[in-house]
């Protein structure tokens, strides 16, 4: 069949138009696999969308197109080879061919309104690129009455005066996308564009800097305007949509060029587990400077870094959902940069608890990122980190919702102390890093707590005076609160640290006393702490410790919080206010000895009765040095 034609006036307008989407393009090359025969199901494009594939000699690729109106389409070759090494074919809907030939720079069709069939098929073992658009659209000068593009359509006018008004309908895509929008005019023409969303987000670019807007999209309705700065002799305007970003393959190097400074490339990979700690590198092969970024859309920075010269770019970032993340590269090198770029999928981040401390181990110059999960809105999460005096380690956290990042917070004094922390009105994924780039390397202990802000405030007031009465006869406040959640669990169940204390011994009257074992785990690291409660003496005698709580519960759990030579916990009693004695809720050898850092939690006898005094038994000869405890959790169900 021969081709339908058009002015030459139109031809070559069409053509430097896809020239000009073909130099200005901000995606890489995205090679589809070969195919040795035709696909038996049609590639999905939308018009003015970029498609792209690498065939073998004899493979064949078929994309489905909806056209919205009748008119002259142009299928333009957009690869660098030669249009020629492969065949097309367009059938429509009743599978009748309406074009069969060899593929041209600009095949022109006319075409109705409807669906068609584009199969293209390799002579030779060739890459290729193509869109297929159409002269069509209309801008006005009336800001309350636009005029109307769309994706694939290509306005052409003269003789520009006064600003030109247009809503750009893009169709929806199942993935995000960069929208082009290429505005050019003849020589000594300099147009401003502006284009803003329905969430009034706003995009700008001077025809003199850049004849380029781009934005990403899924979908959706846009305000442009152009308006005439120095000439006006001709406009031309064309919206074009990138297609999908290429996939990287984890451990797989891929090669790309960026064309100048204002070129970007956009590459898309898939994480298949939350967590994963994700490491990319990219290289220039010539020296030139990277900016190499990561995240959850294609133009998005959520995780940034740079590359000097013959530095590499070097970015780390846990990923915390499954799904799909976009790694782009640019340049500030006005000539371009060729590069090569690698991404690896690391271990998976270690779950950080809540409410326990965790030992970890940062390695010189790099980081150890965890996971936190909070289930419950309307949360404080804090972060404490306590390492070596001689070191310098940083600590961040940041709050992620629907792929989003919507809250972070991060501490960079100098030394290995750090605390953050974040509001969290919704419940969702955290991750927690800590930075050892400056350090040699360092062991840490890391705790991560939540609560409500009023159990937080009640718990910073809960310490008793110094002349507290003894934790038997202490007597809490009716409208006391737990300490931790005053919310029951869906088993009714709520956490409470105790409020006051009182030991047979104690080590002194503030340092080492039996109130340092009231409230929340303030020890963050193993070792003979002044924040943990200890006997007058070690190794001499069987010590109890009593702890008082704000509301009485039938006990259904305690979790006592060891922080130096664990183990030595022999019995746990709870006292019975129907008979004012103790009685024993377990008794035995505790399982955490040889531990550093343990939450000791054995299971309970059952109780038919509320308390709100808990005893331990310490046998300090049994586990040699001081057996240090820093809180107690008591967990019960109110009744």
């Amino acid at each position: 069949m021969k081709l339908l034609s058009l002015s030459t006036a139109r031809q070559n307008t069409l053509l430097a138009c896809s020239a000009m989407i073909l130099m200005l393009c901000l995606w890489p090359f995205r090679l589809a696999q070969a195919a040795p025969l035709l696909q038996t199901e049609a590639q999905p494009l939308l018009l003015g969308e970029f498609g792209s594939a690498s065939l073998t000699e004899g493979g064949a690729v078929q994309y489905a197109l909806t056209l919205p109106l009748d008119g002259a389409y142009t299928v333009a070759f957009t690869g660098a080879g030669d249009p020629g090494d492969f065949a097309l074919t367009i059938t429509d809907a009743d599978d009748s061919e309406l074009y069969n030939d060899a593929l041209q720079s600009e095949v022109i069709v006319d075409l109705t309104a409807g669906d068609y069939l584009f199969t293209f098929t390799a002579q030779t073992g060739a890459d290729l690129a193509f869109l297929v658009g159409i002269e069509a659209g209309s801008m006005t000068t009336d800001s309350d009455a636009p005029g109307a593009l769309f994706n694939g359509s290509v306005f052409v006018t003269k003789d520009v005066e006064a600003p030109l008004y247009a809503t750009v309908t893009v169709e929806p895509s199942s993935y995000p996308q960069q929208v082009l929008v290429l505005v050019q005019g003849d020589d000594g023409d300099v147009y401003d564009v502006e284009a803003t969303s329905e969430d009034f987000d706003y995009y700008y670019t001077s025809t003199d800097e850049s004849e380029l807007v781009r934005f990403v999209s899924s979908g959706g309705a846009y305000q442009l305007v152009v308006s005439p700065q120095t000439g006006g002799a001709s406009l031309q305007v064309s919206v074009f949509l990138s297609g999908p970003a290429p996939v990287l393959e984890f451990g797989v190097e891929t090669k790309g060029v960026l064309s100048d400074a204002n070129d970007t490339n956009t590459y898309q990979i898939t994480v298949d587990t939350p967590g994963t700690v994700v490491l990319a590198t990219a290289t220039a092969d010539d020296g030139a400077d990277l900016t190499l970024s990561a995240g959850f859309l294609p133009d998005a920075q959520t995780w940034s870094t740079y590359g000097y010269g013959d530095e590499p770019a070097l970015l780390e970032f846990i990923a915390p959902d499954a799904g799909v993340y976009y790694i782009s590269l640019a340049t500030d090198t006005e000539t371009g940069a060729a590069y090569s770029v690698l991404v690896e999928a690391g271990d998976v981040a270690e779950a950080l608890p809540l409410n326990l401390p965790v030992q970890g181990t940062v390695e010189a110059g790099k980081s150890k990122g965890y996971l936190v999960t909070v289930e419950e809105s309307e949360q404080f999460v804090i972060v404490i980190l306590a390492g070596p005096a001689d070191q310098d380690l940083d600590l961040s956290i940041a709050q992620y919702v629907d792929g989003e990042q919507i809250a972070s917070d991060s501490a960079a004094s100098l030394g290995a102390r750090e605390i953050v922390g974040l509001f969290a009105e919704e419940p969702g994924s955290y991750i927690v890093q800590v930075n050892g780039a400056w350090s040699d390397g360092a062991d840490f202990v890391i705790v991560a707590s939540t609560g409500a802000l009023s159990d937080l405030l009640e718990e910073a007031g809960s310490a008793p005076a110094e002349d507290a009465a003894p934790a038997e006869d202490a007597v809490p406040a009716e409208d006391a609160a737990p300490a931790e959640d005053a919310a029951p669990d869906a088993e009714g169940n709520i956490e409470q640290w105790a409020v006051t204390a009182e030991a047979s011994s104690q080590y002194s009257d503030d340092s080492w006393s039996a109130q340092q074992a009231t409230g929340a785990p303030d020890t963050l690291e193993a070792g003979d702490m002044a924040t943990a409660w200890a006997a007058e003496s070690s190794d001499t005698q069987v010590e109890t410790l009593v702890l008082v709580y704000a509301r009485p519960v039938r006990p259904t759990g305690i979790e006592v919080y060891e922080t130096y030579n664990p183990g030595a916990v022999s019995k746990i009693e709870v006292l019975d206010p129907n008979t004012d004695e103790w009685v024993v809720v377990w008794e035995g050898e505790a399982d955490t000895a040889g531990e550093e850092l343990a939450v000791f939690s054995p299971e309970l006898t059952s109780l038919d009765f509320v308390t709100d005094q808990v005893r331990l038994t310490i046998n300090e000869p049994l586990i040699g040095g001081w057996n240090e405890i820093d809180a107690v959790k008591l967990i019960g169900v109110l009744e």
